[in-house]
């Protein structure tokens, strides 16, 4: 068995470390991502962020630097109550596919027969106008836009 010089076991210790501090970022990173793309496209303040995740200013605005050189998050310096923070908003919202799983489509007893040139077809299909239309009508509220008929 070899010994080890204090100088290798610090070395290996640090290293140990380091490596747990890169997972525990690695995790406020999808932390803090997800808090963003939770407020969505209005953003949220940095300083908000931070204080939720009891993470101190340091940390936080080196998690958003990070999140933004990925392209992930777009930060943008304001004025808040008389302090300078950033702004943060994501770049891209996550798909939602909760409209596609209400399709008619999924559970239509004639879609394996469904095709543009057939008779059975997306087109005629006496389904798939009014589940639009719900979908439509729905986003409209969901946005605070009147819905046109």
């Amino acid at each position: 068995m070899t010994k080890r010089t204090p100088k290798e076991v610090k070395s290996s210790q640090v290293s140990a470390r380091t490596e747990k501090t890169e997972e525990e970022l690695v995790d406020l990173t999808s932390r803090v991502y997800k808090l963003v793309v939770e407020r969505g496209k209005g953003g949220v303040h940095q300083s908000e962020i931070w204080k939720e995740l009891g993470l101190t200013s340091r940390d936080g605005s080196r998690l958003a630097i990070r999140l933004e050189k990925r392209g992930m998050i777009k930060r943008v310096k304001v004025l808040d109550d008389g302090r300078w923070t950033y702004k943060l908003t994501p770049l891209r919202l996550p798909a939602n596919i909760s409209s596609m799983e209400s399709a008619p489509c999924i559970v239509c007893p004639v879609e394996s027969m469904c095709s543009p040139n057939s008779d059975v077809n997306p087109f005629s299909c006496p389904l798939i106008g009014p589940w639009v239309m719900k979908e439509y009508h729905e986003a409209q509220q969901a946005i605070g836009m009147p819905a046109v008929a």
